[in-house]
């Protein structure tokens, strides 16, 4: 039985809804890691802070962690996970999703942030361009490395498209 579950991937990649309709599915509580990372108006939490929080969300019996996060405790949830999945969707999609997502902002924010974070700003959309591009060959690569190892690799679900993610959206695992 999965208890545990941590989704991780680029921007704009869907992590939140797959982890709310898994939550939904598997009946665990879902904690998006944005929501302990940020605080209102997009301020960055101290690390620390935001590290004790996640550490208390680990130690519970079930959960679903949507997001990096802290990267320095990022393998402990790993090890800790029944499950890991990692949306590595194609460049252009998490562009495209990322727009689609900002303009829905216009009417309401992202559930998952504090309140008072406008993600409708340039210098955020500027940011989040460049987010991706990094995350992509910068991060990606020494993901899919970790993922691999031995420890790990009979946990992980890879998502290489969208007829996956909506695979994996529609019926779980």
């Amino acid at each position: 039985m999965v208890k545990k579950i941590v989704i991780i991937g680029n921007a704009a990649g869907g992590k939140s809804k797959l982890s709310r309709k898994l939550g939904k599915l598997h009946q665990l509580p879902v904690t998006h890691v944005d929501s302990l990372q940020f605080l209102p108006g997009l301020a960055l939490r101290p690390h620390q802070d935001t590290l004790k929080l996640l550490n208390e969300v680990l130690l519970q019996e079930n959960w679903i962690l949507d997001g990096y996060g802290p990267l320095d405790n990022l393998e402990n949830r790993f090890q800790l996970a029944d499950r890991i999945i990692f949306i590595d969707l194609p460049l252009w999609q998490h562009y495209w999703w990322l727009t689609k997502r900002q303009i829905l902002n216009l009417w309401s924010r992202r559930s998952e942030l504090p309140e008072n974070c406008n993600e409708l700003t340039w210098s955020h959309s500027k940011k989040m361009i460049l987010t991706i591009w990094k995350t992509h060959r910068l991060m990606r690569p020494e993901l899919l490395r970790i993922l691999s190892r031995d420890s790990l690799k009979n946990k992980v679900i890879v998502i290489h498209n969208l007829r996956e993610w909506n695979s994996l959206y529609q019926q779980g695992f």
